[in-house]
């Protein structure tokens, strides 16, 4: 089929160029019958791969491709990485990159680095383990995603900014953060104490807004203490009809602008994990457990969800969108507009939108 060779061109020869050409072509098919077949469940995606083959020996092959150890998952996601950052650099464009563990119900976990891109993330480097057995120290493995990543990140007039939720805001992560000049905004844990600038004085961050209505942003405080008080800006904020406050912490100016309204974003991994979950691909009823298998899972994943985030884009820039809902009801996400023109595409015969560049909205 016409749109599965496209796909399988341009994986091959623009996303992922260091792996091997029939591997390349492998991943490619596996992540458009994914896209198609809305699941991660072999059986259910042999059913979507156009072919002669019967269903049942392409779900072999599928599995084959999970179990193949040659093929090198993480290198793999790194030279999707550079491929997609190299057309991000200059004119001082602000790139935002989200850090955030996702579980996979009880059976694994997935650290994942991913860019924000039109109220999605594309994934840059995610690692699959199980939820007692990283392979490495927690903040050894955060730090090493951070250094992958940035040697991907095109250097000349760009600003980095990276956003992690509570669970994430570790010393480590800001002392990385400056050791490669990234600016970084993170939601502290409400128990963190923060020595203030005026007095001294030392309390519990969550007193800076302890009540609905309340906020405060402190320029030059000092924060976690087991640490030597790193320096830093906090903003704290309970709006008025939220159940608690942000408790935000960053090296720019702490402000509501720059700080609450940046951090907003980061909502936009939750949506991209419901994309690869419920109401996309159905990664919680895979039955792949393996972290090595995972791990190639994941990556056809991000290669489905760029896939669909891409198809989606090119929809609304043609002015196609009217093809999927009213003009007073725009209600599909960029992915879910991806993944009905895909279904629309086949049925009538249509190509496959060519992938627009990718650089920040």
């Amino acid at each position: 089929m016409e749109m599965v060779r496209q796909w399988q061109k341009t994986v091959k020869d623009n996303l992922v160029p260091n792996l091997h050409g029939h591997q390349a072509k492998a991943l490619a098919a596996f992540s458009f019958a994914m896209a198609q077949a809305g699941s991660c469940t072999s059986g259910l995606i042999a059913a979507a791969v156009p072919g002669a083959a019967s269903p049942a020996s392409v779900r072999r092959r599928l599995e084959r491709t999970l179990s193949n150890h040659r093929i090198d998952a993480t290198g793999a996601m790194l030279g999707l990485s550079s491929s997609l950052m190299r057309h991000w650099g200059g004119c001082g464009r602000r790139i935002l990159l989200i850090l955030d563990e996702t579980p996979k119900a009880n059976d694994l976990r997935c650290m994942r680095l991913s860019v924000a891109y039109h109220k999605r993330t594309v994934p840059l480097l995610s690692v699959c383990y199980r939820p007692d057995d990283p392979p490495m120290p927690m903040p050894v493995l955060v730090r090493w995603m951070l250094r992958q990543v940035a040697a991907c990140v095109p250097r000349q007039d760009v600003v980095v900014t990276l956003l992690a939720d509570r669970g994430l805001c570790w010393p480590t992560l800001i002392r990385q953060c400056r050791r490669l000049g990234w600016h970084y905004l993170l939601r502290l844990q409400s128990s963190t104490r923060v020595r203030l600038p005026e007095d001294g004085g030392i309390k519990a961050v969550q007193e800076l807004a302890p009540r609905p209505g309340t906020h405060a942003f402190v320029q030059d405080v000092r924060i976690f203490k087991k640490a030597r008080w790193l320096r830093a800006n906090v903003a704290a904020v309970w709006e008025p009809h939220a159940k608690e406050a942000w408790l935000l912490v960053s090296d720019e100016p702490a402000s509501y602008r720059g700080c609450c309204r940046r951090y907003c974003k980061r909502t936009w991994c939750e949506e991209s994990h419901r994309d690869d979950k419920s109401s996309g691909f159905n990664w919680q009823r895979s039955h792949v457990k393996d972290p090595d298998h995972a791990q190639r899972l994941v990556l056809v994943m991000a290669l489905a969800s760029l896939l669909c985030i891409a198809q989606g884009v090119s929809v609304i820039k043609r002015g196609l969108r009217y093809l999927f809902e009213p003009r007073r009801q725009r209600q599909l996400s960029v992915f879910q507009l991806g993944k009905r023109w895909l279904e629309y595409a086949l049925v009538h015969n249509e190509p496959l939108i060519p992938l627009p560049s990718m650089p920040p909205p």
